[in-house]
């Protein structure tokens, strides 16, 4: 083990020492700060039922930002790439975007029930809007010339946009990605919280109305663990993109 880990391991079992003193001797009320030992006995008592809604709360992330993703990436770069949709498409989706979606939950349930579905939706949506105009914008900031030089050296339209186009626009989306799919993660959580049958948020929201602030400390831990995944992978993707960034750029 290196110093570095040592030094880490330590710090942590003296936060958690600390946490659980401060808890045993009362100062705090345990309504408001459970002790890391009421969170071993969530664990112990309904440790499996967390564990169900927490892989309801990633798969619900999952497709989520796979629809934003997809959808995202796919409007703002034909918006970035088409002037005439771009100077419609640019104001339309600044001025959406401006609009607190969490308002507009109602509407989802309304649609397709309180089940996963509404939460999918609502995260897709929620992660959309700044993914879309981060791809738009790094494809609009792109010089033309890089497009008209390539196509006078005979690429066609494909190799013009997977070789030029968007590995120079490729920084600008990876940036919408990361705001994107951090509200995704909030806005699947928030809903579950707010109306659901299941997931980490529902069981939150629900142990929070039974004071049971051990099972309550739990949950918000599954739901960092979640956050903490899912920008792993983030990470990993990016690293990937940028060394076919590179490779791109050098075979172009």
């Amino acid at each position: 083990m290196s110093r570095t880990q040592a030094v880490r391991i330590g710090g942590l079992a003296a936060a958690l020492l600390a946490w659980e003193g401060v808890s045993r001797l009362g100062w705090i009320s345990p309504i408001i700060l459970a002790s890391p030992s009421a969170v071993l006995a969530a664990i112990r008592a309904d440790g499996g039922v967390f564990l169900q809604a927490f892989e309801v709360t990633l798969a619900e992330i999952a497709i989520a930002i796979a629809l934003a993703w997809s959808l995202g990436i796919g409007v703002g770069v034909a918006a970035g790439s088409l002037p005439r949709l771009g100077a419609t498409a640019g104001p339309l989706l600044s001025s959406l975007f401006a609009i607190p979606l969490i308002i507009l939950y109602p509407l989802f349930v309304a649609w397709v029930g309180m089940g996963p579905a509404s939460k999918i939706l609502f995260g897709a949506a929620s992660g959309f809007f700044p993914i879309a105009l981060n791809a738009l914008s790094g494809v609009r900031c792109l010089d033309p010339r890089f497009a008209l030089v390539a196509r006078g050296m005979g690429a066609t339209t494909g190799q013009i946009f997977f070789k030029v186009l968007l590995p120079l626009a490729l920084p600008a989306i990876i940036s919408g990605l990361r705001v994107g799919t951090s509200l995704i993660i909030i806005g699947v959580v928030v809903t579950e919280m707010l109306a659901s049958v299941g997931g980490v948020g529902f069981l939150i929201s629900y142990h929070r109305t039974m004071f049971n602030t051990g099972h309550v400390y739990l949950g918000i831990f599954l739901a960092l663990l979640a956050a903490l995944l899912v920008n792993r992978g983030l990470s990993h993707l990016e690293e990937r993109f940028g060394r076919w960034r590179i490779l791109e750029q050098t075979r172009a």
